[in-house]
This record gives structure tokens, sequence and C-alpha cells, in this order.
């Protein structure tokens, strides 16, 4: 019933209209040859015109044989014959899989692209005297507050102003369980708030939301085709051509001396209809497409089915650890001051945050955050200068302070860490975390040490990985204590510890080198060339850098590394239903090819062969839709305009 009611009024009357006829020609009722010929030709021209067209303009304007020519020259073929019937039902029969293949494609690509209808047109924003106006998102400037009412979506991503909200983030996460916002927290937009009115402060602009980002996503997983999909395309091409040429010399065969050049022509005409490749054409991207519907269910966007024939042959998988396996939340776990007689650590901190609060990496962030929690003077820098993969090094309050790795210490400035700094520290039992080390006028006068805690998706992660056979490293520009901790807890196979940002590529082009297929997950600025080396280049959607997002060919919307497994899996499943098509249409067609060659096969079974082949293998196709299931937020959410 769907497809009938996605069909259009006039393909519906032309249809019906064929197969009246060809039932009147086949039941004897006209036996008139001279009406047969008249209302043939008629109904023939109304229902065939479309392909009757296509097939011209493909060989006069592109130069290509097209499967429309196929099924032109075979009907024109049985029409020569008088086989006024058959030459109707290969037309009619061909419109209505070519009718059942765009209804399957349109669903396919509904499931993808539904989340776009997600997006609101409008938006209450806030003036400050109270009063409310519905503008387009595009218009809202940063720092301005919206109002998003309960069942609507929340068309900007903002700042949570009241105490809490629960809104509903399937759309984005896959996830249908409702997500609880406190005040201050960061609410996406494409979420649906669930609860009472909430406002929110804009903290990103219409371009950069998160629903933005997600529909370029999608718009972007149309461009990519996967190899096989590629290859059906090319091979359609040049299959017609030698099909057609196979069949002018079946043709020829009938004019030798003894031979029967109606049935050998007969032969030629099923081999014609058989031959075309409508299922084997649109059967495998259908599946890749369908594949992409299922994964996209799930919270993660993968941007075109080359991506996933990649994800369905991985071998190994390589992960940043700061905000990729970890939380990238670091907190201050231990201060420790190598000269407390002249620095205390009040002037410690204060010079650290001098510099680090320039910075949005997350160590940074968090010595920021502390600081200020601790009351304490907060100076500024100047001439700050970031020495990439190793720190920071600027003027405050007149004085020359670096802060950054032990590198930065050993490798660039030249010192040596005293005893309390490289054995036990100074106030009690070593903390293993992310090290700081504080030089003002070229002296080390400290360290903080800070901890980051490992994401509850991470084990998880790491052990589905194992369970499928796939290799796990981690790639860490943090110490190897550090990181050797990380991959006790996670069970992670290897790990590469120390690594600058040059350093990651290399390390991951020698992974590579050794285990075939390689994806690589990370969220950060310095991860964006490893994810565009990588096979499979993973980012982590709803906090990572947009240079990382733009790179990686796969986006976890929520960040839940759990996700990649599972899209794995689809993949796997997506990959081989495309296999099984591509096998169970040409071994078919084979065997009828045969058979019509040597007579065995008439015209009805070619069209049954191409037909109810075209039908089944796009069926096979759609499978992947009723994979994963989650409900539609399309039928649930409000728009401001109604409310």
């Amino acid at each position: 019933m769907g497809m009938l009611a996605a069909m259009s009024l006039h393909l519906k009357l032309r249809l019906g209209a064929g197969l009246v006829t060809m039932l009147l020609l086949l039941s004897g009722a006209i036996s008139d040859i001279f009406a047969q010929i008249v209302l043939t030709g008629v109904v023939y021209l109304w229902v065939s015109y479309p392909v009757l067209k296509s097939a011209w303009r493909d060989l006069v304007v592109r130069h290509r044989m097209s499967e429309q020519f196929l099924m032109t020259v075979a009907t024109f073929g049985a029409l020569g014959l008088q086989d006024f019937a058959e030459a109707l039902a290969v037309m009619v029969f061909y419109l209505v899989g070519d009718a059942f293949e765009d209804y399957a494609a349109q669903r396919s690509h509904n499931e993808i692209a539904s989340l776009v209808k997600l997006k609101p047109s409008k938006v209450r924003l806030l003036h400050d005297d109270g009063s409310e106006e519905l503008v387009a998102p595009r218009k809202v400037k940063l720092g301005q507050r919206i109002r998003v009412l309960a069942g609507e979506v929340v068309a900007l991503d903002g700042a949570l102003v009241g105490p809490s909200a629960s809104v509903d983030m399937s759309a984005l996460t896959g996830e249908s369980e409702p997500a609880l916002f406190t005040m201050g927290q960061e609410v996406p937009s494409g979420v649906i708030n669930m609860g009472q009115v909430i406002e929110l402060t804009v903290t990103r602009d219409n371009k950069s939301s998160s629903i933005t980002r997600l529909i370029n996503l999608i718009e972007d997983a149309a461009a990519n085709k996967s190899r096989p999909e590629a290859l059906i395309t090319r091979f359609a091409v040049y299959y017609t051509p030698i099909v057609v040429g196979a069949a002018v010399l079946l043709t020829l065969v009938g004019l030798l001396p003894g031979q029967d050049f109606s049935d050998w022509l007969t032969r030629a005409l099923v081999f014609l209809v058989v031959s075309c490749p409508c299922a084997l054409v649109l059967s495998v991207p259908l599946s890749f497409f369908g594949g992409l519907g299922a994964i996209s269910k799930t919270g993660v966007m993968v941007k075109g089915s080359i991506h996933i024939e990649a994800l369905s042959k991985l071998k190994a998988i390589a992960l940043d650890k700061t905000g990729t396996i970890t939380q990238g939340k670091f907190a201050v776990s231990k201060i420790e001051c190598f000269v407390p007689e002249r620095y205390s650590e009040p002037e410690l901190l204060s010079a650290l945050y001098a510099l680090e609060r320039l910075t949005t990496h997350p160590i940074g962030m968090a010595i920021v955050k502390y600081c200020e929690e601790q009351g304490l003077a907060l100076p500024e820098a100047t001439d700050v200068q970031e020495i990439t993969g190793f720190g920071l090094q600027g003027k405050v309050d007149g004085k020359q302070v670096a802060v950054g790795k032990e590198r930065l210490i050993t490798d660039k400035l030249g010192l040596k860490l005293p005893q309390q700094a490289t054995g036990s520290a100074l106030s009690g039992t070593k903390v293993v975390g992310t090290e700081l080390y504080v030089v003002i006028d070229g002296e080390l006068v400290g360290r903080v040490t800070l901890a980051d805690s490992v994401k509850d998706s991470a084990l998880p992660f790491f052990d589905a990985m194992h369970d499928l056979g796939i290799k796990t490293y981690m790639i860490t520009g943090d110490k190897k204590e550090v990181a050797a901790s990380i991959a006790q807890q996670c069970h992670i196979s290897a790990f590469y510890a120390e690594q600058l940002p040059e350093d990651k590529l290399d390390t991951f082009k020698s992974i590579k080198s050794k285990d075939g297929v390689v994806a690589y997950v990370g969220d950060g600025i310095n991860d964006a060339p490893t994810l565009a080396a990588s096979d499979v280049g993973i980012a982590m959607g709803q906090f990572g850098s947009a240079a990382a997002v733009e790179a990686a060919d796969v986006v976890v919307m929520n960040d839940d590394l759990t996700k990649i497994p599972t899209t794995i899996k689809l993949a796997q499943q997506t990959y081989h239903l495309a296999q099984q098509n591509m096998v169970f249409v040409i071994a078919v067609k084979a065997l009828i090819l045969l058979l019509g060659a040597l007579g065995y096969a008439n015209i009805w079974m070619a069209i049954l062969g191409d037909v109810g082949l075209c039908v089944l293998a796009v069926l096979n196709a759609m499978r992947p839709l009723s994979w994963v299931k989650t409900k539609s937020l399309a039928e649930t959410a409000g728009a401001p305009e109604s409310a």
C-alpha cells in the first residue's frame, strides 16, 4: 500500500491501461489484427514514452546504451514479431520494477534525512525588555537568550539558564532515554524539550550548531560511493553495449541456412530483457544506503558508503586518550613547590593561570577553573607563544614564565629535574596523572598534577573490539606511566606514549603498515592529520573540534565509544548484504541468459527473471532499515509557529 500511495496518478493510469490491454490481447477478446496494432501502438506509446525518451537521450546525447535502451530494443523486436502482449508486458513490468526501486530508494533516503526536518525555521528570541520575537536561527547572535516551549525542538546550542531541563536526544545520539541537563550546561540543538519552558543563552551560532553540523554530515554521506557501488556504476556503462552485441550475434545465427530466424530473434529478445542490469545497478547502492540509514539511527554519521566497506574490513583501531578514552575533564590532584622559600603555591598557580587562560585545551581549562575557585590573584600574561607539543611561554608580572610537560624542561629549556620531581613527591605518594612544570626566569619552581577519569564506555568498547577480533592501540602525548595505567584499566592491546602531533602520525602509519585496514579515533585539532590519513577516521562529535569532525569519515554524535562496535557490526552486515545481492543477481541472470540462448526460456520467463529478480534484490537491500528500531521524533516534535 505504501508503494501504491507513493505512485503518481499518471503512472497508475499508464500502468492500468497497459495491464488491461495486455489482458485483452492474451484473452483473444480482440481478434482483428488491425485493431490489435492500433490499440497496442497507442497504449504502448503512452506507457513507454518516458522510457523511450530516456533511451533516446542516453544514446544520442550521452552516447551510451542504458537499460532503457535494452527495454526499447526488446519491445521493438516483440512488436515486429507481432507479440503485442509480450511487448506491453516488458514495458509495464519494467515500470513496475522501476517504481518499486524509486519507493525503496526514497524510504532509505527518508531514514537518513528525516532528521533535517527537525531543524526549526524559527526561534523564540528574548529581548532585554522581556518581549519575545520569532526570528530565523541565523539572525540570533552569541550571548542572546532564546526560549523553548515544551515539545519544541531546540534550534541553537545554548547554556541552560534555569535549574534543570529534560530533553529527548535520540535525534543526535540514537538514545531514547531522556537526558537531564543542569544550570550552565550546554544543551545541543536538535533535541526536544520534554519538560517545562526553558531558556538558553546561545553559545554557538547557526552555522556551527549541532543540528547544522549533523545536516552537513548527512549531505556529505551522499557524495561518497563504496568500491562495489562505483564498480557497478562503471560496469553498467560497458555492460549494455556488450549485451546488445551478443543479441545481434544471436539474431545473425537465424540467417544461417536451415535456421529459423523468428526463433533466434525471440532468443535475442529474451537475452535483452533478462540482461537488463537494473537489479544489480540499484540493489547494491540501496544496500549501502540502507546501511547508512540504520547506522544513523544509532547516533553515528558515516560520510558515504565507501567508509562502510572500510569499516567492515577493519583489522585494528587506534585512539587518542584525552577526551576520547578519558572524560577530558581534568581536575587538579596535586601541587608541588620545588623552591617554597621564593615561590609559594598561590604564586605558582597564578603564573600557571596567566598562560593557561588563553588556551582551550582541557588541561588548561581545568587549571583556570581551579585557580578561579581558589580566589587567587589572577594576573594577565603578555607575549604568549605556544611551543607545539611542549607547552606555553610568556611574560607574567615582568617575569619570563614557561609551563609544559617534562620534555619542555629537558628538551627545550635544557633544565634538569630535581630529585623530588623524578622520584617520590614532596607531599606524599606519587599521583599518576598529567604533570605540568612551571619555570620562572629560567628556574624550575614547581609542578602541578592533574588527573583525568576514564569514560564509562571505554572498557565495554575495548572488550567489544577484541570480541570482533580487532586489535586496539592508544596513541597519546601523555607520559608512559599515565598511558600504562589507562591501558591496563581498559584492556588495550598496546599503547604509544609521549607522542608529539607529528609523532602520532608516524606511529599510526607504522601500525597501518603492520595491520592493514586501521581506523583512528580522536577529537582534537591535533588529531586531524591522523584522522585524515587513516582508512577510517572516527571523530567524537559532541565535544570534538571542528577540524577533527571535518577530517573524519565517521562522527559519533554523543561521544559514546560503545557506538563504534555497533557501527562496525552494522557495516559488516551491510557489506555482506551487498555482496549477497551481487552474487544472487549475477547467478540467476546468468542461468536465464543461458536458457534463453539455448531456446529453453521464452519472453515471459525473461520478464519474470528481470522484474521478479529486481523486486527480490531490492527487498533484500531494504533489510537494513529494520535492523535498528527508534521512534520517529518528527512526529512528536512541535514547531514554534504552531505553539
